[in-house]
């Protein structure tokens, strides 16, 4: 399994034009949500991490340090005085962090990851194409239009009702 993880990252890296740690972190945050899922009665805080050359990932649950009084969200939320019995050197808004078992890469995980991943990349190749033409505000660009998609009530009284347009075409 982990070496799919080093795979899958590698490929939609270079199909993608996206940065491999773009595609890591997306895995992550999959591999956090699917293994969120095995906490039914706690709203918790999952952090993973994956080992960039290995593959190998690690799972960790995360509380953040508060006063006894600010203590609102007991999945998440240690009091000072309940850090204090699992690491002394804890201090308000430290985050503790306890290893849990990871999930297993299984067909639900796997599901959550390719949308999380489609999610990010998408994400990143709109920065990548807003970052492009940024500097080029107020200039007039020629280009073709690939895909459009229209709110069809706004445009219905507009158009010939059985009208399509092809390429190169208004």
């Amino acid at each position: 399994m982990n070496k799919e993880i080093l795979l899958v990252a590698e490929t939609v890296s270079n199909e993608k034009g996206v940065s491999r740690d773009v595609i890591f972190e997306a895995i992550e945050l999959a591999l956090a949500a699917a293994t969120k899922k095995r906490f039914k009665e706690d709203d918790v805080d999952i952090r993973v991490e994956i080992d960039r050359e290995s593959g190998d990932y690690r799972s960790f649950r995360r509380w953040l340090v508060v006063p006894d009084e600010e203590l609102y969200e007991f999945g998440r939320q240690l009091t000072l005085d309940e850090a204090h019995e699992e690491d002394k050197s804890l201090q308000l808004g430290d985050t503790y962090e306890e290893e849990v078992e990871s999930v297993a890469f299984g067909r639900i995980a796997a599901q959550t990851a390719k949308q999380v991943i489609v999610q990010k990349v998408r994400e990143a190749e709109r920065a990548q194409i807003i970052e492009e033409y940024e500097d080029r505000v107020g200039e007039l660009i020629s280009g073709i239009v690939k895909a459009a998609y229209l709110d069809a009530d706004t445009m219905r009284p507009k158009r010939i009702p059985s009208s399509i347009f092809g390429d190169n075409q208004s």
